[in-house]
């Protein structure tokens, strides 16, 4: 017997046997090595940000609350409260439309104005013009008629001799009318007239008005002197202060909320980017609200562009070049031409005004009962009886 070595010997030197063309194509793709690695089978499409198979090996989805970890749930719902908040306190300026946050109660404002004039009164002690001085005369008297033409109250009564006179109690409409300024209801103003040259300015904020003597040379005359009051109670009107101390908050979050996640907060960008340009923002409404204001007082609106043409010249003359971006103050120049443009307004303004009408008759029956027919220019005929 052959051994099984013998016998494996004598098979391999068997021929081998013919295979037919099919069964030699079927074994060349057998032999051929796979092109690509990817399991062979039907393709099945995936969406953008889905796991492609139980294995979890595709991309997670970043909006799945389930794998967020503790500080990015935190600051989720921090800032969704917030967001809530801001969009709940979001409000329209009554009288240009223009839509802000604000989240200053009446109830603090009138606590801020109670400190506001306290302040003035410590600040300016001592230059503060007498309410019988001629100059404070004169700032009253336009003051009240821009503040009664309007319907925004009362200036409170001047003290003299260490006595106050007290308007008549029919006058209040509200409840402690002296704890709420006027911007948000309240009925009594406090003006103050400061006996200082140098400051070209007046301002007003939180039921108080701040007229300095250097401002009366710009305003030249009553005209003016409206125009540029107006200006301030307009700021007081829209409550612009106020607005400024609710976008704080807004920024003191966003600098804590950006800290939190590791981006550095620029105080610089936020003045350049927000601060400077809302200032300039409520400096044109402020000029808008006023325009109206000295209208319906019956004060000639074609003083106000004037008054703001004098002080582009004298914004020229001190400091030269004047940069808009970087200032809080639009040009003069610039305020000027749109107040120009906003001038039909005013006279429309001005013709629909009780008050003007009634100043208006006054002056016809005036002239009907003691002209009897003469030239106005010609005041010497006149004969009075």
């Amino acid at each position: 017997m052959l051994s099984s070595f013998a016998r494996l010997a004598r098979r391999a030197r068997l021929p081998t046997r013919p295979r037919s063309p099919a069964q030699l194509a079927r074994s060349r793709v057998l032999l051929v090595r796979p092109y690509s690695g990817f399991p062979r089978g039907p393709q099945r499409y995936v969406r953008f940000g889905e796991s492609g198979g139980s294995s979890g090996g595709g991309p997670s989805n970043p909006w799945d609350m389930s794998k967020w970890d503790r500080q990015t749930k935190i600051l989720a719902g921090v800032s969704t409260v917030v967001v809530v908040y801001y969009v709940s306190h979001l409000e329209r300026v009554p009288e240009t439309g223009r839509w802000r946050f604000m989240d200053i109660s009446p109830k603090y404002e009138a606590m801020l104005a109670d400190a506001a004039h306290q302040e003035l009164l410590q600040e300016f002690k001592g230059k503060i013009l007498p309410p019988n001085h001629p100059l404070s005369r004169h700032i009253r008297r336009v003051v009240e008629r821009i503040l009664e033409a309007n319907g925004l109250g009362t200036l409170k009564a001047p003290e003299v001799a260490g006595t106050q006179v007290r308007p008549s109690a029919d006058v209040w409409s509200a409840v402690d009318p002296d704890l709420i300024p006027p911007e948000v209801g309240g009925k009594e103003w406090h003006l103050f007239v400061v006996n200082d040259d140098s400051v070209v300015n007046a301002m007003a904020s939180f039921g108080n008005i701040i007229v300095f003597t250097g401002i009366l040379p710009v305003a030249k005359d009553e005209n003016g002197l409206a125009g540029i009051l107006g200006h301030e109670i307009g700021h007081a009107v829209a409550r612009h202060a106020s607005e400024r101390y609710s976008g704080i908050k807004v920024f003191l979050f966003l600098a804590v909320l950006l800290d939190l996640i590791g981006i550095p907060f620029s105080s610089f960008l936020t003045q350049v980017l927000y601060d400077l340009p809302n200032s300039r923002k409520q400096e044109y409404e402020a000029d808008k609200i006023g325009l109206r204001l000295s209208s319906r007082a019956c004060f000639d609106p074609e003083a106000i562009p004037q008054v703001f043409s004098r002080l582009g010249k004298l914004e020229r003359a001190m400091s030269g070049v004047h940069i808009d971006f970087l200032t809080t103050h639009p040009a003069s120049d610039k305020r000027s031409q749109v107040l120009r443009e906003m001038l039909p307004e005013a006279y429309a303004a001005q013709a629909a005004s009780p008050m003007c009408g009634q100043t208006a008759d006054h002056m016809a029956q005036f002239r009907d009962t003691w002209l009897q027919g003469l030239d106005p220019d010609r005041m010497s005929e006149a004969r009075w009886s």
